[in-house]
């Protein structure tokens, strides 16, 4: 499996060679970099932080990189704020209450997830069609600082109702919240679209309620550090970027390479059997879902990866305001810096392309 990975590595640096005459230079002291990210289980879903680890992007920035679960978006931010992370990926929502309310000094510097990825789930034959449906119902979250709690909050208050309405049941993530729902623990779950993957390749039968349309231009988890470790660490940020960007390429070029490089990034991840086919569409399936997410499965190669916009921030803190979670609003430019984004995209794509589809 590790061969995988050195193969892809080599690949690229070939490309990268016969593309411009170089090849990527390794710093020989890789400066370390601490990165969590909003879940408990580390799996194939999170190719922004594992792909650009199994491939080396993160060492051609001269990075050592120690990818570590931090639980929730509220726990990824705490370990932020007290130095146990350097970066980390977290909703935007949590963060931005926070900041708003609390002037934490928490700044997104990239975006990952371009579309909103929450939406809740019910049983197939359940009768409940829409939030209207949910009052006096159990209602599960996989920890109570996630993001699904506001997300949930918020589509209430479109409905004229509130939490109160409602009996709100941490199930944890993983089976034991798809257990949740299949035994009747709770009535709905509120899920992402990584998550409806997860449970639909596992063999659970549920059903999506519909997303708003608005959830197509929303950002649903991005990069953050505090506003002192970006002005110390500006190489880190602009390094963490651009290995970002490139694995987002790599991934929307080739995904079952990108499942590949997982197997062999987390071998107790991979099944016994390179070649099993049930393996590779389970965790092939959860993958695409993260690509549509980040929407990459849309954007071209050239597109301004990890750039953000003030109005999008400027319409999630006006949901986060509607959903009773912001008091005092805050300037959106407050929330984000789009310092560094030329350089997250200040190389050329093609020899990235052309080693995924040449992955074997």
């Amino acid at each position: 499996m590790r061969s995988f990975t050195r193969y892809l590595a080599l690949a690229t640096a070939t490309a990268v060679l016969l593309s411009t005459g170089t090849a990527p230079t390794l710093s020989a002291e890789l400066k370390k970099v601490t990165y969590a990210i909003a879940t408990a289980d580390l799996n194939v879903g999170y190719p922004f932080a594992t792909l650009a680890k199994a491939l080396g992007y993160f060492e051609e920035e001269g990075l050592d990189v120690d990818i570590v679960p931090g639980q929730s978006s509220a726990t990824t931010a705490q370990l932020l704020l007290t130095g146990r992370a350097d970066v980390g990926v977290a909703q935007p929502d949590p963060v931005m209450i926070q900041r708003a309310n609390q002037k934490i000094p928490l700044i997104s510097f990239y975006a990952v997830s371009r579309r909103g990825t929450n939406v809740f789930v019910v049983a197939p034959d359940s009768p409940l069609q829409g939030v209207k449906d949910f009052k006096g119902k159990k209602v599960g979250v996989g920890d109570l600082g996630s993001g699904s709690v506001t997300y949930l909050r918020a589509r209430l208050i479109d409905e004229g109702m509130s939490m109160s309405d409602v009996q709100l049941v941490a199930t944890g993530y993983g089976t034991p919240g798809f257990e949740a729902l299949k035994n009747g623990v709770v009535d709905v779950a509120v899920s992402f679209t990584g998550g409806v993957a997860r449970m639909s390749v596992a063999g659970y039968k549920i059903r999506s309620l519909p997303q708003s349309a608005d959830e197509e231009n929303q950002y649903s988890y991005n990069l953050y550090a505090t506003s002192d470790y970006i002005e110390a660490n500006p190489d880190v940020i602009k390094g963490i970027g651009r290995a970002t960007a490139k694995a987002t390429i790599f991934l929307k070029n080739n995904p079952e390479a990108a499942v590949r490089a997982f197997w062999a990034y987390a071998p107790d991840r991979a099944p016994k059997d390179p070649n099993d086919a049930a393996a590779m569409e389970r965790d092939l399936s959860i993958l695409k879902a993260q690509l549509r997410d980040m929407g990459a499965d849309s954007n071209p190669d050239d597109f301004p990866w990890g750039s953000q916009d003030v109005a999008v921030f400027d319409k999630i803190q006006k949901y986060l305001i509607a959903a009773e979670q912001i008091k005092t609003p805050a300037d959106p430019s407050s929330f984000f810096t789009n310092e560094f984004a030329a350089a997250y995209v200040d190389f050329d794509t093609a020899p990235i392309a052309t080693a995924a589809k040449n992955a074997k």
